[in-house]
């Protein structure tokens, strides 16, 4: 799923520099130096529901949330009033790419559920957001 929603974003999100999949926030941490503009798709969280077939078969929700994180940087910006300046633009943009969106046959339209901004060094934050969609896990009992 982490490919559906990299690709709908460099396809939809035309303010993006770059979108990349990363293993989860402490690699962007340890990164070197990504530019502006640059997004990330993280995996997040899973739940399962309780399979929903009682007479045989197997039918189960699973809600995914994957967050989604984009870098600011400007080096001559001690307050940082300049880099929440740009996060609207970045913000948007991610947000009407995903927001509504049905990334696999039979999932539900992804939602935003939060963001936030976090330091990522000293001229750069970067603003993380988490999308949620739910998809039915089928099977059989056999």
């Amino acid at each position: 799923m982490l490919n559906l929603f990299r690709d709908r974003l460099a396809d939809k999100a035309e303010a993006l520099t770059s979108v990349e999949i990363l293993e989860n926030l402490e690699a962007l941490a340890n990164m070197s130096a990504p530019e502006t503009g640059a997004a990330f798709v993280i995996p997040f969280r899973e739940r399962a529901g309780k399979n929903q077939l009682m007479g045989g078969g197997f039918r189960q929700n699973v809600t995914v949330q994957v967050m989604v994180a984009f870098v600011v940087r400007n080096d001559d910006d001690a307050s940082g009033a300049k880099r929440i300046s740009q996060f609207d633009t970045y913000k948007l943009d991610i947000q009407q790419a995903l927001a509504g969106w049905v990334p696999a046959s039979g999932s539900v339209p992804c939602e935003l559920v939060s963001g936030e901004a976090t330091p990522l060094d000293d001229s750069a934050v970067v603003y993380v957001q988490a999308f949620e969609t739910t998809y039915f896990l089928t099977g059989t009992s056999s």
